[in-house]
Protein backbone atom coordinates (compact mmCIF):
# COMPACT_ATOMS: atom_id res chain seq x y z
CA UNK A 1 0.00 0.00 0.00
CA UNK A 2 1.60 3.31 -0.74
CA UNK A 3 2.30 6.09 2.12
CA UNK A 4 -0.79 8.02 0.60
CA UNK A 5 -3.07 5.40 1.04
CA UNK A 6 -1.74 4.49 4.49
CA UNK A 7 -2.20 8.14 5.23
CA UNK A 8 -5.70 8.04 4.50
CA UNK A 9 -6.41 5.19 6.35
CA UNK A 10 -4.93 6.29 9.32
CA UNK A 11 -6.02 9.85 9.34
CA UNK A 12 -9.40 8.88 8.87
CA UNK A 13 -8.34 5.62 11.97
CA UNK A 14 -8.50 2.69 10.38
CA UNK A 15 -5.54 0.43 11.22
CA UNK A 16 -6.80 -2.75 10.80
CA UNK A 17 -7.98 -2.85 6.91
CA UNK A 18 -9.08 -6.77 7.62
CA UNK A 19 -10.55 -6.09 10.64
CA UNK A 20 -12.58 -2.96 9.16
CA UNK A 21 -13.93 -4.39 6.23
CA UNK A 22 -15.16 -7.56 8.32
CA UNK A 23 -17.61 -5.07 10.53
CA UNK A 24 -19.00 -3.88 7.40
CA UNK A 25 -19.34 -6.49 5.42
CA UNK A 26 -19.70 -9.96 7.00
CA UNK A 27 -23.17 -9.95 8.07
CA UNK A 28 -25.91 -12.97 8.52
CA UNK A 29 -27.30 -13.02 5.41
CA UNK A 30 -27.44 -15.84 3.61
CA UNK A 31 -26.43 -15.60 -0.29
CA UNK A 32 -25.68 -19.46 -1.20
CA UNK A 33 -27.93 -20.28 -4.42
CA UNK A 34 -30.18 -22.37 -3.16
CA UNK A 35 -31.85 -20.10 -0.92
CA UNK A 36 -32.33 -17.71 -3.60
CA UNK A 37 -35.94 -17.19 -4.78
CA UNK A 38 -36.49 -16.37 -8.64
CA UNK A 39 -38.62 -13.13 -7.11
CA UNK A 40 -35.36 -11.82 -5.84
CA UNK A 41 -34.01 -11.05 -9.30
CA UNK A 42 -36.56 -7.55 -8.86
CA UNK A 43 -34.97 -7.27 -5.60
CA UNK A 44 -32.84 -3.56 -5.66
CA UNK A 45 -30.26 -5.23 -3.36
CA UNK A 46 -29.78 -7.96 -6.43
CA UNK A 47 -29.36 -5.61 -9.13
CA UNK A 48 -25.57 -5.62 -9.35
CA UNK A 49 -25.22 -9.26 -9.14
CA UNK A 50 -28.16 -9.94 -12.11
CA UNK A 51 -26.48 -7.71 -14.41
CA UNK A 52 -23.26 -9.80 -13.88
CA UNK A 53 -25.36 -12.81 -14.11
CA UNK A 54 -26.94 -12.16 -17.47
CA UNK A 55 -23.57 -11.26 -18.81
CA UNK A 56 -21.53 -14.12 -17.86
CA UNK A 57 -21.87 -17.68 -19.77
CA UNK A 58 -22.98 -21.08 -17.91
CA UNK A 59 -20.25 -23.25 -17.18
CA UNK A 60 -17.65 -20.74 -16.95
CA UNK A 61 -14.55 -19.54 -14.44
CA UNK A 62 -15.33 -16.49 -12.60
CA UNK A 63 -12.80 -13.88 -10.38
CA UNK A 64 -14.89 -12.24 -7.51
CA UNK A 65 -12.47 -9.74 -6.33
CA UNK A 66 -13.58 -8.41 -3.01
CA UNK A 67 -15.92 -11.16 -2.55
CA UNK A 68 -17.06 -9.96 0.88
CA UNK A 69 -19.67 -12.81 2.09
CA UNK A 70 -20.56 -13.63 -1.54
CA UNK A 71 -22.94 -11.96 -2.91
CA UNK A 72 -22.54 -12.90 -6.33
CA UNK A 73 -22.81 -16.81 -4.83
CA UNK A 74 -25.63 -16.88 -7.00
CA UNK A 75 -24.04 -17.44 -10.01
CA UNK A 76 -23.70 -21.49 -8.88
CA UNK A 77 -26.79 -21.88 -10.65
CA UNK A 78 -25.10 -20.90 -14.09
CA UNK A 79 -22.52 -23.71 -13.01
CA UNK A 80 -19.88 -21.48 -12.88
CA UNK A 81 -16.78 -21.91 -11.22
CA UNK A 82 -16.43 -19.14 -8.57
CA UNK A 83 -13.80 -18.25 -7.06
CA UNK A 84 -13.33 -15.00 -4.16
CA UNK A 85 -10.73 -13.43 -2.66
CA UNK A 86 -10.85 -11.03 -0.03
CA UNK A 87 -8.59 -8.92 2.24
CA UNK A 88 -10.95 -10.51 4.98
CA UNK A 89 -10.32 -13.89 6.20
CA UNK A 90 -14.06 -13.56 8.16
CA UNK A 91 -15.32 -12.47 4.29
CA UNK A 92 -13.33 -15.31 2.65
CA UNK A 93 -14.74 -17.76 4.89
CA UNK A 94 -18.51 -16.90 4.69
CA UNK A 95 -18.43 -16.60 0.94
CA UNK A 96 -17.06 -20.42 1.43
CA UNK A 97 -20.03 -20.68 3.07
CA UNK A 98 -22.39 -19.41 0.93
CA UNK A 99 -21.24 -21.49 -2.09
CA UNK A 100 -18.08 -20.25 -3.20
CA UNK A 101 -15.77 -22.96 -4.81
CA UNK A 102 -13.09 -21.66 -3.69
CA UNK A 103 -12.16 -18.38 -1.65
CA UNK A 104 -9.13 -16.96 0.21
CA UNK A 105 -7.31 -13.91 1.62
CA UNK A 106 -5.12 -12.01 -0.52
CA UNK A 107 -4.03 -8.21 -1.70
CA UNK A 108 -5.83 -7.92 -5.20
CA UNK A 109 -2.90 -6.13 -5.88
CA UNK A 110 -0.68 -9.48 -5.55
CA UNK A 111 -3.45 -12.26 -7.00
CA UNK A 112 -2.27 -16.08 -6.20
CA UNK A 113 -2.99 -17.20 -9.89
CA UNK A 114 -1.63 -18.46 -12.74
CA UNK A 115 -1.66 -15.99 -16.22
CA UNK A 116 -4.79 -16.31 -18.61
CA UNK A 117 -6.87 -18.47 -15.62
CA UNK A 118 -10.37 -16.78 -15.79
CA UNK A 119 -12.85 -16.15 -18.08
CA UNK A 120 -14.30 -13.49 -16.33
CA UNK A 121 -12.68 -11.55 -13.21
CA UNK A 122 -15.40 -9.24 -11.85
CA UNK A 123 -16.07 -6.89 -8.55
CA UNK A 124 -19.20 -5.44 -6.44
CA UNK A 125 -18.20 -2.37 -4.75
CA UNK A 126 -14.34 -2.73 -4.30
CA UNK A 127 -12.73 -0.25 -6.96
CA UNK A 128 -13.58 2.70 -4.82
CA UNK A 129 -12.14 0.84 -1.89
CA UNK A 130 -9.12 0.58 -3.39
CA UNK A 131 -6.06 3.69 -2.99
CA UNK A 132 -5.51 5.68 -6.19
CA UNK A 133 -1.77 4.45 -6.41
CA UNK A 134 -2.60 0.95 -5.46
CA UNK A 135 -5.40 0.59 -8.33
CA UNK A 136 -2.81 0.17 -11.67
CA UNK A 137 -1.62 -2.53 -9.80
CA UNK A 138 -4.92 -4.00 -9.22
CA UNK A 139 -5.96 -3.40 -13.01
CA UNK A 140 -2.81 -4.96 -14.02
CA UNK A 141 -3.14 -8.51 -11.83
CA UNK A 142 -6.95 -8.30 -13.81
CA UNK A 143 -5.52 -7.99 -16.75
CA UNK A 144 -2.58 -10.58 -15.80
CA UNK A 145 -4.89 -13.43 -14.93
CA UNK A 146 -7.89 -12.81 -17.46
CA UNK A 147 -7.81 -14.85 -20.71
CA UNK A 148 -7.11 -13.37 -23.91
CA UNK A 149 -10.78 -13.23 -24.75
CA UNK A 150 -11.92 -12.90 -21.36
CA UNK A 151 -14.13 -10.17 -20.05
CA UNK A 152 -14.16 -7.90 -16.80
CA UNK A 153 -17.02 -6.60 -15.21
CA UNK A 154 -17.04 -4.58 -12.30
CA UNK A 155 -19.80 -2.45 -10.30
CA UNK A 156 -17.92 1.07 -9.11
CA UNK A 157 -18.64 3.37 -6.85
CA UNK A 158 -18.32 6.95 -7.93
CA UNK A 159 -18.15 10.66 -7.06
CA UNK A 160 -18.84 14.26 -8.57
CA UNK A 161 -15.71 16.20 -7.86
CA UNK A 162 -18.13 19.48 -8.39
CA UNK A 163 -20.85 18.15 -5.12
CA UNK A 164 -18.16 17.10 -3.06
CA UNK A 165 -14.93 17.70 -1.73
CA UNK A 166 -11.84 16.00 -3.04
CA UNK A 167 -9.87 13.92 -0.65
CA UNK A 168 -7.27 16.70 -0.60
CA UNK A 169 -9.69 19.45 0.90
CA UNK A 170 -11.21 17.03 3.91
CA UNK A 171 -9.50 18.11 7.27
CA UNK A 172 -9.09 15.35 9.82
CA UNK A 173 -12.41 14.92 10.92
CA UNK A 174 -13.85 14.97 7.44
CA UNK A 175 -12.01 12.33 6.00
CA UNK A 176 -12.50 10.24 9.42
CA UNK A 177 -16.63 10.81 8.91
CA UNK A 178 -16.43 9.96 5.20
CA UNK A 179 -14.25 6.81 5.37
CA UNK A 180 -16.10 5.20 8.34
CA UNK A 181 -19.32 5.35 6.25
CA UNK A 182 -17.68 2.72 3.62
CA UNK A 183 -14.51 2.88 3.83
CA UNK A 184 -13.73 4.17 0.32
CA UNK A 185 -10.76 6.13 -0.32
CA UNK A 186 -10.66 5.92 -4.23
CA UNK A 187 -13.31 6.95 -5.38
CA UNK A 188 -13.48 8.83 -8.78
CA UNK A 189 -15.96 10.25 -11.21
CA UNK A 190 -17.39 7.90 -14.31
CA UNK A 191 -14.80 9.25 -16.56
CA UNK A 192 -12.10 8.78 -14.83
CA UNK A 193 -12.75 4.97 -14.09
CA UNK A 194 -13.05 4.56 -17.91
CA UNK A 195 -9.75 6.12 -18.76
CA UNK A 196 -7.80 4.18 -16.21
CA UNK A 197 -9.36 0.85 -17.87
CA UNK A 198 -8.34 1.83 -21.40
CA UNK A 199 -4.40 1.68 -19.85
CA UNK A 200 -5.18 -1.70 -19.71
CA UNK A 201 -7.51 -3.29 -21.84
CA UNK A 202 -8.30 -2.34 -25.42
CA UNK A 203 -12.00 -1.79 -25.48
CA UNK A 204 -13.66 -0.70 -22.35
CA UNK A 205 -17.53 0.38 -21.78
CA UNK A 206 -19.63 2.21 -18.86
CA UNK A 207 -22.66 2.99 -18.44
CA UNK A 208 -23.71 5.22 -15.01
CA UNK A 209 -26.44 3.41 -12.75
CA UNK A 210 -28.43 4.22 -9.23
CA UNK A 211 -29.45 7.89 -11.10
CA UNK A 212 -33.20 6.71 -10.24
CA UNK A 213 -33.18 3.73 -8.14
CA UNK A 214 -32.09 3.51 -4.60
CA UNK A 215 -32.89 1.05 -1.95
CA UNK A 216 -34.79 2.58 0.73
CA UNK A 217 -31.74 2.22 3.28
CA UNK A 218 -29.35 3.64 0.32
CA UNK A 219 -31.53 6.28 0.06
CA UNK A 220 -31.50 7.32 3.76
CA UNK A 221 -27.98 6.76 3.95
CA UNK A 222 -26.87 8.80 1.05
CA UNK A 223 -29.15 11.79 2.82
CA UNK A 224 -28.35 10.83 6.42
CA UNK A 225 -24.42 9.64 6.17
CA UNK A 226 -23.13 11.77 2.42
CA UNK A 227 -25.39 14.58 2.68
CA UNK A 228 -27.30 14.11 -0.57
CA UNK A 229 -30.73 16.17 -0.98
CA UNK A 230 -33.88 14.87 -1.25
CA UNK A 231 -37.30 16.14 -0.24
CA UNK A 232 -37.25 15.50 3.08
CA UNK A 233 -41.35 14.21 3.74
CA UNK A 234 -40.08 11.34 1.56
CA UNK A 235 -37.26 10.75 3.61
CA UNK A 236 -39.38 10.65 6.69
CA UNK A 237 -41.72 8.51 4.73
CA UNK A 238 -39.05 5.76 4.24
CA UNK A 239 -38.11 5.96 7.61
CA UNK A 240 -41.82 4.72 8.79
CA UNK A 241 -41.50 1.72 6.29
CA UNK A 242 -42.00 -0.84 8.31
CA UNK A 243 -39.47 -4.33 6.82
CA UNK A 244 -42.22 -5.82 5.20
CA UNK A 245 -42.83 -2.27 3.53
CA UNK A 246 -39.20 -2.12 2.81
CA UNK A 247 -39.00 -5.03 1.41
CA UNK A 248 -41.88 -4.10 -1.51
CA UNK A 249 -40.16 -0.54 -2.12
CA UNK A 250 -36.49 -2.60 -3.16
CA UNK A 251 -38.56 -4.89 -5.29
CA UNK A 252 -40.67 -2.11 -6.98
CA UNK A 253 -36.77 -0.36 -7.44
CA UNK A 254 -35.16 -3.69 -8.83
CA UNK A 255 -37.71 -3.92 -11.31
CA UNK A 256 -37.55 -0.48 -12.42
CA UNK A 257 -34.16 -0.53 -12.34
CA UNK A 258 -34.22 -3.94 -14.38
CA UNK A 259 -36.34 -2.85 -17.10
CA UNK A 260 -33.86 0.37 -17.57
CA UNK A 261 -31.08 -2.51 -18.05
CA UNK A 262 -33.56 -4.37 -20.63
CA UNK A 263 -34.41 -1.55 -22.75
CA UNK A 264 -30.92 -0.72 -22.67
CA UNK A 265 -31.79 3.24 -21.92
CA UNK A 266 -28.91 5.40 -21.27
CA UNK A 267 -29.42 7.32 -17.69
CA UNK A 268 -27.81 10.46 -16.58
CA UNK A 269 -24.65 10.98 -14.84
CA UNK A 270 -25.24 10.07 -11.16
CA UNK A 271 -21.80 10.83 -9.51
CA UNK A 272 -22.91 7.58 -7.37
CA UNK A 273 -21.77 4.57 -9.70
CA UNK A 274 -21.37 2.70 -13.04
CA UNK A 275 -21.00 -0.01 -14.72
CA UNK A 276 -17.84 -0.84 -16.35
CA UNK A 277 -17.23 -3.66 -19.09
CA UNK A 278 -13.51 -4.36 -20.25
CA UNK A 279 -11.70 -6.55 -22.96
CA UNK A 280 -8.86 -7.11 -25.04
CA UNK A 281 -11.50 -8.91 -27.38
CA UNK A 282 -14.04 -6.67 -28.96
CA UNK A 283 -16.70 -6.31 -26.21
CA UNK A 284 -20.61 -7.80 -26.75
CA UNK A 285 -23.48 -6.28 -25.76
CA UNK A 286 -23.85 -4.28 -22.08
CA UNK A 287 -26.58 -6.11 -21.14
CA UNK A 288 -27.89 -9.29 -21.20
CA UNK A 289 -24.85 -10.56 -23.57
CA UNK A 290 -25.93 -14.29 -21.97
CA UNK A 291 -28.72 -13.81 -20.55
CA UNK A 292 -30.67 -17.29 -19.94
CA UNK A 293 -32.52 -17.31 -16.45
CA UNK A 294 -34.06 -20.94 -16.54
CA UNK A 295 -32.29 -22.12 -13.78
CA UNK A 296 -33.86 -19.41 -11.56
CA UNK A 297 -36.83 -21.25 -11.45
CA UNK A 298 -37.68 -24.91 -10.74
CA UNK A 299 -37.46 -27.60 -12.80
CA UNK A 300 -38.37 -31.48 -13.57
CA UNK A 301 -34.85 -32.14 -12.22
CA UNK A 302 -35.19 -29.95 -8.59
CA UNK A 303 -38.51 -32.16 -7.94
CA UNK A 304 -36.61 -35.50 -8.74
CA UNK A 305 -33.99 -34.11 -5.97
CA UNK A 306 -36.52 -32.73 -3.89
CA UNK A 307 -35.67 -33.86 0.25
CA UNK A 308 -35.19 -30.20 1.41
CA UNK A 309 -37.42 -27.97 1.26
CA UNK A 310 -35.67 -24.62 2.11
CA UNK A 311 -33.01 -25.35 0.01
CA UNK A 312 -34.98 -26.39 -3.32
CA UNK A 313 -36.04 -23.72 -5.83
CA UNK A 314 -38.99 -26.09 -6.63
CA UNK A 315 -40.34 -25.16 -3.12
CA UNK A 316 -42.79 -21.95 -2.48
CA UNK A 317 -42.34 -20.11 0.76
CA UNK A 318 -45.13 -17.69 0.72
CA UNK A 319 -44.49 -13.47 2.08
CA UNK A 320 -45.35 -15.09 5.83
CA UNK A 321 -41.64 -16.20 5.63
CA UNK A 322 -38.71 -13.31 6.12
CA UNK A 323 -35.49 -14.07 4.02
CA UNK A 324 -32.97 -16.80 5.67
CA UNK A 325 -30.77 -16.05 8.03
CA UNK A 326 -27.73 -17.84 9.64
CA UNK A 327 -28.70 -17.78 13.21
CA UNK A 328 -26.59 -20.57 13.19
CA UNK A 329 -27.75 -22.80 11.36
CA UNK A 330 -29.45 -20.89 8.15
CA UNK A 331 -33.10 -20.44 9.16
CA UNK A 332 -36.05 -19.21 7.88
CA UNK A 333 -37.97 -16.56 10.63
CA UNK A 334 -42.09 -16.42 10.20
CA UNK A 335 -44.28 -14.21 11.01
CA UNK A 336 -48.22 -15.21 12.61
CA UNK A 337 -48.62 -17.76 9.79
CA UNK A 338 -46.29 -19.00 6.83
CA UNK A 339 -46.99 -21.35 4.11
CA UNK A 340 -44.68 -23.97 2.13
CA UNK A 341 -46.41 -25.51 -1.15
CA UNK A 342 -44.53 -28.41 -2.76
CA UNK A 343 -44.54 -31.36 -4.49
CA UNK A 344 -43.77 -35.14 -3.21
CA UNK A 345 -44.98 -38.96 -4.26
CA UNK A 346 -45.34 -40.83 -1.55
CA UNK A 347 -44.97 -38.76 1.51
CA UNK A 348 -44.96 -40.05 4.78
CA UNK A 349 -43.49 -38.07 6.99
CA UNK A 350 -41.91 -34.42 6.98
CA UNK A 351 -39.56 -33.22 9.88
CA UNK A 352 -37.62 -29.28 10.49
CA UNK A 353 -36.09 -28.07 13.32
CA UNK A 354 -37.66 -25.07 15.23
CA UNK A 355 -36.73 -22.60 17.68
CA UNK A 356 -38.11 -19.19 19.38
CA UNK A 357 -36.14 -16.16 20.43
CA UNK A 358 -39.10 -14.83 22.33
CA UNK A 359 -37.88 -13.90 25.58
CA UNK A 360 -41.01 -14.70 27.53
CA UNK A 361 -41.41 -18.05 26.22
CA UNK A 362 -41.04 -19.70 30.25
CA UNK A 363 -43.77 -17.33 31.60
CA UNK A 364 -45.83 -17.29 28.60
CA UNK A 365 -45.96 -20.89 25.92
CA UNK A 366 -45.91 -20.25 22.30
CA UNK A 367 -48.96 -22.20 20.63
CA UNK A 368 -47.55 -23.89 17.44
CA UNK A 369 -49.98 -25.23 14.93
CA UNK A 370 -49.10 -27.23 11.67
CA UNK A 371 -51.98 -27.62 8.67
CA UNK A 372 -51.46 -29.76 5.72
CA UNK A 373 -53.79 -29.69 2.94
CA UNK A 374 -55.91 -27.93 5.30
CA UNK A 375 -56.04 -30.66 7.85
CA UNK A 376 -54.50 -30.42 11.05
CA UNK A 377 -51.21 -32.50 11.61
CA UNK A 378 -50.27 -31.14 15.42
CA UNK A 379 -50.59 -28.35 18.08
CA UNK A 380 -48.08 -28.35 20.11
CA UNK A 381 -46.51 -25.60 23.36
CA UNK A 382 -43.00 -24.19 23.33
CA UNK A 383 -41.35 -23.29 26.34
CA UNK A 384 -38.26 -22.49 26.24
CA UNK A 385 -35.63 -21.80 23.59
CA UNK A 386 -33.30 -23.57 21.43
CA UNK A 387 -33.44 -25.98 18.86
CA UNK A 388 -36.06 -28.65 18.48
CA UNK A 389 -36.36 -31.34 16.00
CA UNK A 390 -40.09 -32.13 15.03
CA UNK A 391 -41.56 -35.32 13.24
CA UNK A 392 -44.64 -34.61 11.30
CA UNK A 393 -46.26 -38.13 10.45
CA UNK A 394 -48.73 -37.79 7.23
CA UNK A 395 -51.86 -40.15 7.27
CA UNK A 396 -52.31 -41.69 4.22
CA UNK A 397 -55.81 -40.64 3.67
CA UNK A 398 -54.31 -37.26 3.09
CA UNK A 399 -51.78 -38.44 0.92
CA UNK A 400 -54.43 -40.32 -1.57
CA UNK A 401 -56.01 -37.14 -1.92
CA UNK A 402 -53.54 -34.64 -2.29
CA UNK A 403 -52.62 -35.85 -6.04
CA UNK A 404 -48.71 -35.27 -4.93
CA UNK A 405 -49.64 -31.24 -4.03
CA UNK A 406 -49.13 -30.04 -0.83
CA UNK A 407 -49.36 -27.14 1.33
CA UNK A 408 -47.83 -27.12 4.79
CA UNK A 409 -48.76 -24.09 6.93
CA UNK A 410 -47.49 -23.46 9.96
CA UNK A 411 -49.59 -20.65 12.82
CA UNK A 412 -48.00 -19.28 16.14
CA UNK A 413 -50.39 -17.82 18.15
CA UNK A 414 -48.19 -14.70 18.61
CA UNK A 415 -45.21 -12.32 17.78
CA UNK A 416 -43.42 -9.86 19.02
CA UNK A 417 -40.16 -7.12 17.68
CA UNK A 418 -36.41 -7.67 18.72
CA UNK A 419 -35.30 -4.71 18.27
CA UNK A 420 -38.00 -1.98 17.21
CA UNK A 421 -36.59 1.37 18.23
CA UNK A 422 -32.67 0.27 17.97
CA UNK A 423 -31.29 2.95 14.96
CA UNK A 424 -28.21 1.26 14.12
CA UNK A 425 -29.56 -2.39 14.32
CA UNK A 426 -33.28 -1.82 14.30
CA UNK A 427 -35.31 -4.93 13.34
CA UNK A 428 -38.95 -4.69 13.84
CA UNK A 429 -40.42 -7.79 12.18
CA UNK A 430 -42.80 -9.46 13.56
CA UNK A 431 -41.41 -12.69 14.22
CA UNK A 432 -42.93 -16.17 15.78
CA UNK A 433 -40.57 -18.80 15.54
CA UNK A 434 -37.52 -19.94 12.83
CA UNK A 435 -37.47 -23.50 10.93
CA UNK A 436 -34.66 -25.03 8.78
CA UNK A 437 -33.98 -28.39 7.43
CA UNK A 438 -37.36 -29.17 6.36
CA UNK A 439 -37.18 -32.66 4.61
CA UNK A 440 -39.85 -34.63 3.43
CA UNK A 441 -39.81 -38.84 3.66
CA UNK A 442 -42.10 -41.39 1.82
CA UNK A 443 -42.83 -44.81 3.46
CA UNK A 444 -44.24 -45.83 6.21
CA UNK A 445 -43.27 -44.58 9.64
CA UNK A 446 -44.55 -45.76 13.19
CA UNK A 447 -45.90 -42.80 15.44
CA UNK A 448 -42.92 -42.17 18.12
CA UNK A 449 -43.47 -40.16 21.37
CA UNK A 450 -43.06 -36.08 22.24
CA UNK A 451 -39.65 -35.46 24.00
CA UNK A 452 -38.58 -32.50 25.89
CA UNK A 453 -39.31 -28.85 24.89
CA UNK A 454 -43.01 -28.55 24.56
CA UNK A 455 -46.38 -29.59 24.93
CA UNK A 456 -48.11 -31.38 22.51
CA UNK A 457 -51.73 -31.07 22.54
CA UNK A 458 -53.33 -32.64 19.32
CA UNK A 459 -51.97 -34.76 16.73
CA UNK A 460 -48.88 -37.48 16.76
CA UNK A 461 -45.14 -35.90 16.44
CA UNK A 462 -41.75 -36.71 17.44
CA UNK A 463 -39.92 -33.60 18.89
CA UNK A 464 -36.52 -33.65 19.69
CA UNK A 465 -34.20 -31.54 21.89
CA UNK A 466 -31.27 -30.21 19.72
CA UNK A 467 -28.80 -29.01 22.38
Amino acid sequence: MSNRDENLYTRAGVSDLGDFYRTKFVSDEVLDARYFKALDRFDIRFARTMWIYDNVHAGSSVLDLGCGAGMLALLKRKGVTLTGVDLSPECSLAARRNGYDFAMTTRLSDLPFADQTFDYVVSLDVIGHIGFEEKDAVLSEVSRVLRPDGVTMHGIECTDHAARKNYDEMNREDLRKFVEIDGHVGLEEEQEHGKRFLRFFRHVAWEPRYALCLSSDEFLKQADKYGLSFEEDFLDYLRGLSFKERRAFDMAMGYVFGKISDLDMTLPKSGLYVFLKASNSPLGPFYNEHRDRDALYSSDESLKQLTCLDRNSAVTFDDGWYEPNLLPPIARWMSSEACVRFQANDLSEISLDLTTHMPDVRERPLLVEFVLNDEPLTTFQLYRNGWLRVNLLVPESLVSRADGNFELRIRADRTWRPRPTNDETRDDREISIAVCNIEVKTGGTEPRAVASGIRAQVGISRVESST
